[in-house]
């Protein structure tokens, strides 16, 4: 009988477990058989070490579930404003030591602010008033806000929140704020893209003042223009509301102004005089397909303001003008624009190895998925790759047929990111879309298929998950 007791009372050592038990103790962060009796006994679980599958999934589901409470009392913690924001304006608490995200971003906004103290009134307010701080997406144009708070038309305290959708609620706020005068719901956009000049242009038309009169105007706008600008879609930018107005003034329609969002003419508007002429094109020819937008404009800025490089000897390049400086939209007509861009992409096509550049890869990653099965013979394997060299920039054009490969310079530089969605089933791997990223702004900008198509909704499906996965933002034109 003692041999017995003394038996009993020996320590078992997990390696005696079953391989299932030890796996289950490791996964629940337990290093001995003792120690998961304690916290059996602690959570009032069966003390054996024989256990089911469900009863090991029960003692999961609560090593979960109090890992989870933790963390949420923790996010509590830090979600209490009303006593944490004085703690961050007072550089008590660094943005660091944050775990919530809202207070995260709420310490960088105090960081870049030149108006703290206004800021802090004003956060404090919106917590008691409002939903706009319970994500961090409204946190920089509250910042904004603040920043510009001199011009404030009305106290925050007079103004009550009417509307659920916290869109809407930070556009009431911006105008209760700085708006005695209508204005335009895409505008709402310059809280958030650090532009001080848009910013100070919302002011300008929140005081009834006209457009064409604001300060820093990139292009002159005749009456018919800044009217068509203050009707532009919400998901517009300004500039591309910018362009809105001129199309609609000149004749063109809703079309036409989609097609050049994600161009070069909704990024720079130098050389406007000439640029005008190629809108006034596309709208003397309405039959011409808006998907040509893009290319023909790229062909354009090429031969007219493009420096070519020619090599003098082997391995030494020099610049020299652009290919037609003195380019003219005069006589020209969509056919003959058209065969010039065909042959042009020929060209690109046969760039010899010698001017071949490679660029380093950006911080996004590539995106796999596997669709399909083997039994029923319908395996698909969708990706998307980057492409980081000149050479594989023109194999794709030449694969899809578009001029991608002009954008060599530019994904050198780091201002673009060019990438490749391709499939490979029984049929082999084929190139399907090419999408263009703008890696500071995390944007998809642009995604052309063969000969310049638009993405079919599958193919936006796919990119939509890859945006997810990678934190990008998708173009609203797309």
């Amino acid at each position: 009988m003692a041999q017995k007791r003394k038996k009993s009372q020996r320590k078992i050592r997990i390696e005696e477990c079953s391989h299932e038990m030890q796996a289950h103790i490791h996964q629940l962060g337990i290093s001995s058989v003792e120690g998961y009796k304690e916290w059996c006994r602690a959570h009032n679980f069966n003390q054996g070490l024989e256990k089911n599958s469900r009863q090991r999934r029960d003692e999961l589901y609560v090593l979960t579930r109090t890992r989870a409470a933790k963390i949420m009392a923790k996010e509590k913690k830090d979600r209490n404003l009303s006593e944490i924001l004085p703690k961050i304006y007072n550089q008590e608490l660094r943005s660091e030591k944050l775990q919530n995200p809202v207070t995260r971003a709420i310490s960088v906004a105090f960081e870049g602010s030149i108006a703290p103290k206004v800021l802090l009134e004003l956060l404090l307010y919106l917590e008691d008033n409002s939903d706009l701080l319970k994500e961090t997406s409204y946190i920089q144009g509250i910042a904004a806000l603040a920043n510009h708070h001199e011009s404030w038309l009305r106290s925050p305290e007079t103004w009550k929140v009417k509307k659920h959708n916290r869109d809407r609620q930070f556009s009431e706020l911006a105008r209760h704020l700085l708006a005695a005068y209508e204005v335009p719901l895409f505008m709402d956009s310059v809280w958030f893209n650090g532009n001080v000049t848009h910013q100070n242009w919302f002011k300008h038309i929140g005081t009834g003042q006209n457009i064409r009169t604001a300060t820093d105007m990139p292009i002159p706008l005749t009456k018919k223009m800044a009217h068509h600008f203050l009707k532009a879609p919400r998901h517009y930018t300004i500039d591309e509301a910018l362009r809105w107005g001129q199309v609609h003034a000149l004749g063109g329609d809703k079309y036409l102004a989609d097609a050049l969002r994600g161009t070069r003419l909704t990024e720079t508007f130098s050389n406007d005089d000439f640029w005008i002429n190629v809108i006034r094109f596309f709208i003397a020819n309405p039959m011409l397909d808006v998907n040509h937008a893009n290319p023909i404009i790229d062909y354009i800025w090429h031969q007219k303001y493009e420096n070519q490089r020619v090599f003098v000897e082997r391995g030494v390049a020099r610049e020299i003008g652009p290919a037609q400086p003195n380019f003219s939209m005069r006589r020209r007509t969509p056919e003959t624009l058209l065969r010039q861009v065909e042959a042009w992409h020929g060209e690109l096509g046969r760039e010899a190895k010698g001017g071949e550049l490679e660029w380093f890869g950006s911080e996004i990653g590539e995106f796999h998925t596997l669709e399909g099965s083997e039994a029923a013979r319908n395996m698909k394997f969708w990706s998307i790759r980057e492409l980081l060299s000149s050479d594989e920039l023109i194999d794709e054009g030449r694969a899809l047929g578009h001029c991608v490969s002009t954008y060599a310079r530019s994904c050198h530089t780091g201002r673009s990111s060019i990438w490749s969605l391709e499939i490979e089933d029984e049929n082999g791997r084929r190139k399907i879309l090419t999408i263009e990223v703008a890696p500071q702004a995390k944007l998809i900008r642009q995604v052309r298929g063969k000969r310049n198509r638009s993405a079919t909704p599958k193919e936006k499906d796919l990119l939509g998950r890859w945006a997810e996965q990678e934190g990008l933002r998708l173009a609203g034109y797309i």
